[in-house]
């Protein structure tokens, strides 16, 4: 009876014991059956999105894209038949993806040059301005120090008015003319906070069909060297 007893514990040992390995090995090969469903589910996925973006039209922003604007003020120095000339201005601007920067900006003439062989019977005063579309490539934005390339044309008016010297007055305009313009550059900017850069840079301005009394027709293209404080949301 004890040997019977015994026999039946080590075939129910051994039974449950199988069962328990079945179970183990049912359980591994379900994990192993969903980890490759899985894998097969993401790589239908990815072979989707690929179908999806192969004609999808490329852009410079690519599938992030981030939008900015900014406001500025500027300050540039010049020449102009061998007198120095100051220039005030304003920018405004909408960024692409921190990439490229378009808008408008206009420049006045601060009337400081003053000119004595031009017209014969006065000295005169040189006034103007000129302003128009601008586009302005920006390379490495997120960097504290970085450079941009703005490139601007448009149109503008120049003129020369009566200072007399022995009296203090001013008379009429002499002469003048309206004229297209395109201005290159480039500038390093610096990030001084999240609201505020300033550029340093250069251009060098190109006119067309200006005309003046005793003036050579190029006159007013000179190099230019400008600073430029920006406010705004880069």
């Amino acid at each position: 009876m004890n040997k019977f007893k015994i026999l039946v514990l080590i075939f129910l040992c051994v039974s449950f014991s199988a069962i328990s390995q079945d179970e183990k090995d049912s359980t591994e090969v379900k994990s192993l059956s969903e980890e490759q469903y899985d894998a097969e589910e993401q790589r239908q996925e990815e072979k989707e999105r690929k179908r999806r973006n192969k004609g999808q039209v490329k852009t410079i922003s690519g599938d992030k894209y981030h939008s900015g604007g900014f406001g500025a003020v500027s300050f540039k120095g010049t020449t102009y038949l061998d007198q120095s000339m100051i220039l005030g201005g304003l920018r405004g601007g909408w960024i692409i993806n921190r990439a490229v920067a378009m808008g408008f900006e206009a420049w006045g003439i601060i009337p400081s040059a003053t000119l004595s062989d031009v017209y014969p019977l006065a000295d005169v005063v040189v006034l103007g301005g000129y302003g128009g579309f601008f586009i302005e490539p920006i390379l490495f934005s997120n960097q504290v120090i970085h450079v941009t390339f703005p490139i601007s044309g448009g149109a503008g008016w120049l003129g020369y008015q009566e200072k007399f010297s022995n009296y203090d007055y001013y008379g009429s305009i002499v002469s003048d003319d309206v004229f297209w313009y395109v201005e290159p550059g480039a500038a390093i900017e610096v990030n001084v906070s999240r609201n505020f850069r300033m550029d340093f840079g250069a251009s060098k301005r190109f006119t067309q069909d200006l005309t003046l009394l005793n003036t050579k027709a190029d006159a007013f293209d000179e190099w230019s060297y400008f600073l430029t404080l920006k406010f705004g949301g880069f």
